[in-house]
C-alpha cells in the first residue's frame, strides 16, 4: 500500500519491548483519559509514542465505519448480575433510557455528534496526547454531503471502494482486511470477502471470546503455538495470549 501511494513505510512491532513495559503503559494510559480509557488500550499509546519519532502529525482513519456506514458500537450493555447494589442499577436503567432517546433521528447526527466524541473520547485523548491528529472522515464538508446523501448509497461498501479508486487506481487494485476492493472478478471478490470474514471471526474468538472450555484446551497445547494461525490477520493487539504468557511472568 505504501508503494503504490509513493510514501515510505516502517512497522512498529507491538512485542517484547511493550510487554516488558506494560505495568508503564497502562498506568499512563488511564492516567492520560482520565480513565475514559482503559489499559486494553495501552498498546496504542506505546504506537503512538513511536509514531512520533517518524513524524509529528497522523492521519487516521478513525470514524469511517461511523460517519460512512452508521455503524453503531455505542450501546448499554446490562451489568453482571450481582456486581452493583440494587440503589446503583436504578441509575444503570436511567441511562438506558437517555441512550433510546438520543438514539432518534438521523443515524448520521448519532455517528457525529454523539458516539465519536463520547463512546471514542478517551481514545482521542490518549491518541492527542502523542501526536497531533487529523482525522478525514469528520471533515466537515464530507459529513455535509453525507447528511444530503440518499440512505441507497450508504447500504454497502460501494462508495468506500469508490473514493479510493476516485483518490488512487493503483490502490484500489489492492484488496482490503474484509475483502473488498481488488481485482479478480465477481467470484474472486466473494471469496476474499467470505475467507476474510471467517479469518476476522476466527481471530476475535481465538482472542476474546474463547469459551473457558476451549481455553484449557488450547493451553495444554500451548506448545503448538496454535495462536500463529489465528492472530495477526486484522488485529495488533492479543490480549488473552499476552496475560496468559508474557503478562503472567512479569507478575509471577
Amino acid at each position: 500500500m505504501a508503494q503504490a501511494c509513493g510514501q515510505p513505510h516502517e512497522v512498529i512491532p507491538v512485542g517484547s519491548e511493550f510487554l516488558a513495559r506494560f505495568p508503564h503503559y497502562a498506568e499512563r494510559t488511564v492516567y492520560l483519559t482520565d480513565g475514559c480509557t482503559g489499559v486494553n488500550h495501552s498498546p496504542d499509546l506505546y504506537v503512538n509514542e513511536l509514531a512520533r519519532q517518524i513524524a509529528p502529525v497522523r492521519m487516521t482513519g478513525n470514524y469511517g465505519d461511523q460517519i460512512l456506514r452508521h455503524l453503531s458500537v455505542f450501546r448499554p450493555e446490562a451489568p453482571t448480575a450481582g456486581l452493583y447494589s440494587p440503589e446503583f442499577l436504578t441509575h444503570v436503567a436511567s441511562a438506558a433510557e437517555t441512550y433510546a432517546r438520543i438514539v432518534q433521528g438521523h443515524a448520521l447526527t448519532l455517528a457525529a455528534f454523539r458516539q465519536a466524541p463520547w463512546h471514542y473520547h478517551g481514545l482521542l485523548a490518549l491518541e492527542s496526547s502523542q501526536l497531533s491528529m487529523r482525522t478525514p472522515y469528520v471533515d466537515n464538508e464530507l459529513v455535509r454531503a453525507l447528511f444530503r446523501a440518499p440512505a441507497s448509497t450508504l447500504a454497502n461498501n460501494d462508495l468506500r471502494v469508490r473514493l479510493i479508486g476516485d483518490g488512487s487506481a493503483d490502490l484500489c487494485n489492492i484488496r482490503t482486511d474484509l475483502g473488498f476492493a481488488g481485482t479478480g472478478g465477481r467470484l474472486v471478490a466473494e471469496l476474499s470477502r467470505r475467507f476474510h470474514r471467517f479469518t476476522m471471526s476466527t481471530e476475535y474468538a481465538y482472542d476474546y471470546g474463547m469459551p473457558q472450555w476451549v481455553a484449557r484446551i488450547d493451553h495444554g497445547l500451548s506448545s503448538l503455538r496454535l495462536e500463529r494461525v489465528f492472530l495477526g490477520r486484522h488485529k495488533f493487539t492479543h490480549f488473552r495470549v499476552w496475560y496468559r504468557d508474557a503478562l503472567a511472568k512479569l507478575h509471577s
